[in-house]
């Protein structure tokens, strides 16, 4: 596979950082050059749809590429992706959520039909892989095509006069539910059985089964999870409930099938790999339990009222366990590697995100107690934002000065 096609991720992913860091920077030292909500929908739509989305899709090239026949097809998605991500983001940075920007997040939507349509057909065309790698990457193609319901009901919702009203905010709601927990957790972790399984790494299948059924089935109830802050009955509530313990018991299945693996894994992969593996699944596992928090409707409304919490939460998510896992299977496909500018990068990366979470998740907490904040709260972000920079910078050049490190 090309190589530039790892780059355009950490372009992406250092990008995604850096308008991160401008943002901690306007609470420190305010500025005029771009409005604040410019950079704050670039970030968030280039974090989605460029890093993740990018990252996920390279990944699954890198296991595949020699039993791709249409590598023409492969090579113009990507490339198509990288493109449309770019500008949407200058859009967005230029202009805000306007014509131009919701243009180009729109054809995005397609290119991500064009995606799931040839990852659709070549893995079907794959009979020596594992069925149950198969059956969460087809169930992710199913979450991405539902998830884009969202932003095409958001012209509908602003047409007849509804963007001040909270079915904007539903659809919002929608589409990242899909995102998050389901195209981008059931990609990942089937990519994973997939690299696991051509290591002829065990795993326990049947708990895997069980597991990832809990987990889907469960996934469209749980969406009322995130609009509990609305009163839409008790019968929402009661699906909010019954999907968020589904995906509990859902990812401990599959916690518990991978339990195996683990000696076999220090084998074959380094202490670095490892660990970060680890993160992983620690970030996915309270990422779910702090969901069965949001049960209780008292607690989901505090939690919805802070927003230092919801910002911790969304990059909980994506910033820790979505992040991690793609670096994390970097690790695995040979891409990064043991280097000591790698551990560097990594240390620095993980700093700052534990740093991130730290101040953002005590900042709620003592607003909750009504006590005073944390001092020096915005420099305490910057830093955790500067440091989560240089963490990425790092990894990619480590990646780009391994000239040996090409599929």
């Amino acid at each position: 596979m090309p190589r530039v096609f790892v780059h355009f991720t950490f372009i992406f992913f250092t990008l995604t950082a850096f308008s991160g860091t401008l943002m901690r920077l306007f609470t420190i030292q305010p500025s005029t050059a771009i409005p604040y909500t410019n950079i704050l929908h670039g970030h968030s739509h280039l974090a989605i749809l460029g890093w993740a989305f990018l990252g996920g899709f390279v990944i699954y090239l890198l296991i595949f590429w020699k039993s791709i026949q249409k590598k023409r097809q492969a090579t113009t998605i990507t490339i198509t992706l990288f493109i449309t991500s770019a500008i949407m983001f200058a859009a967005f940075l230029y202009q805000g959520y306007d014509v131009f920007s919701i243009i180009m997040s729109t054809v995005h939507i397609f290119i991500e039909y064009w995606a799931i349509r040839f990852i659709y057909r070549h893995l079907k065309a794959q009979n020596n892989v594992p069925k149950s790698g198969k059956r969460f990457i087809y169930a992710s193609l199913i979450a991405l095509l539902i998830s884009s319901m969202g932003p095409f009901s958001l012209g509908y919702i602003a047409a007849n006069g509804l963007k001040d009203t909270y079915f904007f905010d539903l659809a919002i709601y929608f589409y990242l539910h899909f995102q998050y927990n389901g195209w981008l957790y059931l990609f990942l972790m089937g990519v994973f059985i997939m690299i696991i399984d051509s290591k002829k790494i065990p795993f326990q299948d049947s708990l895997l089964k069980i597991g990832f059924w809990l987990y889907f089935l469960a996934l469209f109830p749980s969406y009322f999870l995130s609009i509990l802050w609305i009163d839409l009955g008790g019968y929402v509530q009661i699906l909010a409930v019954i999907g968020s313990i589904g995906q509990w018991f859902g990812i401990a299945f599959v916690l518990l099938a991978f339990k195996r693996m683990w000696k076999r894994l220090w084998k074959q992969y380094s202490k670095l790999t490892i660990t970060c593996l680890w993160i992983t699944f620690l970030l996915l596992f309270f990422k779910s339990t702090m969901e069965l928090g949001l049960i209780s409707p008292k607690l989901a409304n505090l939690i919805y009222d802070t927003r230092s919490i919801v910002i911790g939460y969304l990059h909980f998510t994506l910033l820790g366990f979505i992040s991690t896992f793609i670096l994390s299977q970097y690790q695995m496909l040979n891409i990064l590697k043991d280097y000591r500018l790698t551990i560097y990068g990594f240390v620095l990366f993980f700093i700052g995100f534990f740093l991130n979470e730290g101040l953002l998740f005590g900042q709620g907490l003592l607003e909750w107690l009504n006590l005073s904040g944390i001092p020096y709260f915005a420099n305490g972000l910057f830093i955790a934002s500067v440091l989560l920079l240089t963490g990425i910078v790092l990894l990619w050049i480590s990646f780009a000065a391994d000239r040996k490190n090409a599929r």
